[in-house]
This record gives structure tokens, sequence and C-alpha cells, in this order.
């Protein structure tokens, strides 16, 4: 009768470490499968690369845009863990960031940027792109922060802002030498939340103080 009870305790036992390997398994499986890495869209690796090609780099700064397949391992770039879509593209110039040691891009802002079709972060701030901002950015529609802050841009600010309804925030400071002739595509702008237009000029801008009184 013992003997029944110590063999029934030892299958018992053997059973229940049994199955806690078969649920680490599972579960190392799952964890395996959820980590895996999702490569980026290659028509999006393309308009990243058809976008550089406009861009004067001259420290070199934007190297692992050709090295390294996987766009969304280059830099300033991030993706969505699940799609692969370009969401982030991010060319800040960090004065104290060795890699890009202070020299601003330059060139064009290419409009192979509308291929990606899901980014909802655009930060060139402290470039030196100048000209006219470009209209096209108005397209990118799932935009929610925008910052062309610093990048001695010119002429009028395109209207077509207003149509990126999700922005909640928009930074053009100190670009003096851009002009409005209206705010009025402001006031499309329902989800903005942070509005910085440090040091431009609004004297042209028709009823500018309607436009910003509307944002409240």
């Amino acid at each position: 009768m013992l003997f029944s009870i110590i063999s029934g305790r030892r299958i018992h036992s053997v059973l229940v470490g049994l199955l806690c390997l078969v649920i680490a398994s599972a579960i190392c499986c799952s964890s395996s499968v959820g980590s895996s890495s999702i490569l980026c869209l290659e028509s999006e690796r393309h308009a990243l690369l058809r976008f550089k090609q406009g861009l004067v780099d001259e420290s070199n700064a934007l190297a692992s845009w050709k090295s390294e397949k996987d766009c969304c391992k280059w830099r300033g770039i991030a993706c969505n863990n699940r799609t692969g879509h370009v969401i982030t593209l991010n060319l800040r110039n960090s004065f104290d960031d060795s890699k890009f040691g202070g020299t601003p891009l330059r060139g064009e802002i290419d409009p192979s940027l509308l291929e990606l079709r899901h980014l909802n972060y655009l930060d060139l701030n402290f470039n030196d792109f100048g000209g006219m901002i470009p209209r096209f950015i108005g397209s990118l529609r799932q935009l929610k922060k925008l910052n062309l802050a610093h990048n001695n841009f010119s002429g009028p600010v395109p209207p077509q802002l207003g149509n990126l309804s999700n922005l909640h925030t928009l930074d053009l400071s100190m670009n003096q030498y851009v002009s409005f002739q209206n705010l009025e595509w402001l006031s499309h702008l329902s989800s903005l939340r942070y509005l910085n237009m440090t040091r431009l000029n609004l004297s042209e801008a028709v009823n500018w103080p309607q436009s910003f009184s509307q944002l409240t």
C-alpha cells in the first residue's frame, strides 16, 4: 500500500514536471514569434533613398541609409513593430551629437516622402534646406508632429498645412524669411496642442489675431 502511494506521487510529480515543460516551451515559442524582427517595406525603403539623393550630407550622418538593408534600423527612422511601416523620420540636427558634427543637412525635401503614408513624426529642425516649405507636406495626413524650425525657409507658408487634421505639434519658428498671406488654415488643425511661430513675420497676414483666437 505504501509502495502504491509513493509510486502514485512519483507519477504525479512526473506529470506535473512534463506539464511545466510544455507550458514553458509554449511561452518561449510565443515570445520568439512576438519578438521576430519586422523588416521595413521595400517601397518605403526606396522612397527614403530617393529622399536621401536630394540631400547634401557633408558629415555623412546618413551613412547607415546605404549599408543597412533594413531601413527600420537607419539613423533617424522608427517603424511600427507590427507592420514595418515607417512612422518616424527624425533628422533633427543636434549640435552636441558627434555623428552629425553640427553640419546641417541641405538640399531638396523630395516628394518621395509621400510614400510614407503612415508617417506621424517629421522633425527636420536645425538644418538648412532653404527655399519654400514644400506644399506636399500638407498631404502627409497621418502627421502628429511636424518640426521645420531653424531651416532658413523663405516665401509663403503653404496653406496646405491646414490639411493636417491629426497634427498636435507644429513648430515653424526661426524661419524669419517666410511670409503668410493669411492664417485661416490654422483653424483646420483641430488636434493642435502646441504651436511655435517665434521670429516669424506675421505683418502681411490678414486678420491673424482672429485666426489665433480660433485655436483656443
